[in-house]
């Protein structure tokens, strides 16, 4: 069984004074679609030691919180560190990682894109355009639509990044690293009622390929 590191979002309580790590509920649902074993990872807890105490076979940076460099906080300034200390553990010992929404982009910020905002992109539904380039054209070419829960999208995108996936009007919804084992897509695959197993199959792909 693949293990698998997922991070979390971060969040205030006002009431207790406390910074709360949370994951949805969902996460471990589609886990067990997907027959991998998540592996939750502390912020205040040395994320190096579940990789040198067992196989890790893939990381996940999750949705929720916006970077900090586009909607401030303490929060998200803090997830930014983490998460581009992962990417870089991952690139450095060959670790496939996935990207979804804000994973996407901070994949995407680690290797220099830029970003703006965008409006109707929150709890919307969009038409996937493929790029033929994409080495996984042939899973993305049976989604036929995904979901959408952002306000943000990637302005000019970093050379070492291959846009994967637009949606019709042009705003990039799929990324590929051109030669890490990366891959950042915006839509929310463990949103769908029920899981879509075409999204499930394209995940699949990317952790068992590698």
């Amino acid at each position: 069984m693949k293990k698998i590191v997922v991070s979390q979002r971060l969040i205030l309580n006002q009431d207790y004074h406390e910074v709360r790590e949370a994951l949805d509920i969902q996460w471990g649902l589609l886990f067990e679609q997907l027959d991998f074993l998540p592996i939750i990872l502390p912020y205040e807890y040395s994320f190096e030691k579940y990789f040198n105490s067992m196989q890790i076979d893939g990381i996940v940076l999750t949705g929720g919180n916006d970077l900090s460099s586009l909607n401030y906080s303490k929060e998200s300034k803090k997830r930014d560190i983490f998460e581009k200390k992962l990417v870089k553990y991952g690139i450095t010992n060959n670790i496939p990682i996935l990207g979804i929404c804000r994973g996407m982009q901070i994949i995407s910020e680690y290797f220099g894109s830029d970003f703006e905002s965008v409006a109707n992109q929150v709890n919307t539904r969009n038409e996937l355009k493929i790029n033929n380039e994409s080495k996984y054209y042939n899973r993305l070419m049976k989604i036929s639509n995904v979901n959408s829960f952002h306000n943000y999208c990637i302005k000019n995108i970093s050379e070492e990044l291959l846009v994967s996936a637009t949606d019709f009007n042009g705003i990039i919804k799929a990324i590929e690293h051109k030669k890490y084992n990366i891959f950042g897509q915006m839509w929310h695959s463990e949103r769908e009622e029920p899981f879509s197993n075409d999204e499930l199959n394209l995940i699949k792909e990317f952790f068992n390929d590698q």
